[in-house]
């Protein structure tokens, strides 16, 4: 028998994802340049449920960088704890990040406090921004943004967006307006290793501040509109379910009600 209560909770869950943005490269991921597609991203979103997440890996790297842990330190902090489904991924995500820290070297030391920041969509919609970590390299402060999936699907315009909202929410703070800032994705590639089959391994992919041409006011605007637009037409979809679950509801509670009134009058 249907838990109808517990099955209309979780609707109402759903819903209200759409009032609460993921952060940065989540969300520009369901935007794209016709409401349409939009709004069907939006509602593969609000409906999915990840099987895991990186939060750990990226406590690993940040450790990295601002405390200079080794590679089996940072393994057992991207793997101690979370679903036990991610600790793979988490785990190839640091040991990328390693190999990629051989020649970049970050700083280990003075670390850079900050907030949260966020690109205001609308009134009451705003998608969180902030880098893993911001070091200081050369009298300068790099804000470093990481991104941990195993593939990087974004479009030009995504990566634009993406880029565009970095700078509004974070690259125009006074500190950090003349800030060398990186984002860094390592996306699994097929690469050919001495003696093996191609296997895929994560491998870096590096967006400096600049390489990706800023979205006008007017672009910015008009994916601002689709976004809302496409979120009407999602909270449609999903109020439309919650009514037609709402009134089977009353009407398997009217026919519960009918069968108990007939069985009073037939009662010998």
């Amino acid at each position: 028998m249907v838990d109808y209560n517990a099955e209309l909770a979780r609707r109402f869950k759903i819903l209200r994802k759409l009032d609460f943005p993921p952060a940065g490269p989540n969300w520009v991921r369901f935007i794209f340049d016709d409401v349409a597609s939009t709004a069907k991203a939006m509602l593969s979103f609000a409906k999915g449920q990840p099987a895991f997440g990186y939060q750990a890996a990226y406590r690993a790297i940040r450790d990295r960088i601002e405390l200079g842990i080794d590679l089996n330190a940072a393994i057992k902090v991207a793997t101690g704890k979370g679903a036990p489904a991610g600790w793979t991924q988490n785990r190839q995500l640091v040991e990328a990040f390693f190999d990629y820290d051989e020649s970049r070297k970050y700083s280990a030391s003075n670390p850079i406090e900050f907030d949260r920041e966020f690109f205001r969509v609308s009134r009451d919609v705003i998608v969180p921004i902030a880098p893993l970590s911001i070091i200081r390299e050369k009298g300068k402060f790099v804000p470093v943004f990481l991104c941990g999936w195993a593939n990087n699907p974004l479009l030009p315009l995504q990566r634009r967006l993406l880029m565009t909202i970095y700078e509004d929410a974070f690259f125009s703070l006074t500190d950090y307006q003349n800030s060398p800032g990186e984002v860094l994705f390592f996306p699994k590639s097929a690469t050919r290793k001495p003696g093996a089959e191609y296997e895929n391994v994560r491998e870096s992919e590096l967006w400096r501040r600049g390489d990706y041409g800023l979205l006008s006011s007017a672009e910015l605007n008009e994916c601002v509109e689709i976004f809302v637009l496409a979120r009407d037409k999602a909270r449609q979809v999903l109020q439309s379910e919650i009514n037609d679950l709402q009134n089977k509801m009353r009407a398997e509670g009217a026919t519960r009600d009918m069968e108990v009134s007939e069985d009073l009058f037939t009662k010998k």
